[in-house]
């Protein structure tokens, strides 16, 4: 018995290169659509995750304007825009785990170092600003607006990945 394969060997037919099987220009145009498919889902892949930090930038920028107000009238009141923003964090986080299926190239570094940068301005804008800074009204602009040029960069850095 020879041990060459032959059309009616079944192991022949499986393979596209010893026996039929998809055309030359089929198989460019698989690989074509392929080509699409993978550009388009890198497009869109990190909307959702740029959504989230849009969306915690905003809110914290905000909150800390109104932990300043809150704190010029009643202090008690702090609840109200802190449980405004957790909803809206809870919203965002939601949207971000839902449709957040993947992510481009070398995004997770990205996220890491914005994230560290929001985390270090909350840190100080809370902490100072309802303490030494409680009355100075430049300093809570101040981290408010250097957290959103954070979200601004890191934004504009992810969509042009």
């Amino acid at each position: 018995m020879s041990n060459n394969s032959t059309p009616s060997d079944p192991s022949a037919q499986n393979n596209p290169a010893e026996g039929p099987g998809i055309s030359a220009q089929s198989a460019r145009d698989m690989l074509q659509e392929a080509g699409r498919l993978g550009a388009a889902s890198r497009a869109g892949a990190s909307w959702p995750h740029i959504t989230m930090l849009l969306g915690l930038s905003a809110i914290s920028s905000l909150s800390l304007i109104s932990f300043w107000l809150v704190g010029r009238f009643d202090q008690s009141l702090i609840s109200i825009p802190l449980i405004a923003m957790l909803i809206w964090l809870g919203i965002f986080m939601v949207v971000m785990m839902v449709f957040g299926r993947s992510t481009k190239q070398g995004f997770s570094k990205r996220w890491i170092r914005f994230m560290a940068i929001w985390a270090a301005l909350w840190i100080v804008g809370v902490g100072l600003g309802t303490t030494i800074a409680i009355d100075t009204l430049w300093f809570t602009l101040l981290v408010s607006g250097a957290i959103t040029l954070n979200a601004l960069v890191a934004t504009w850095l992810e969509a042009q990945k």
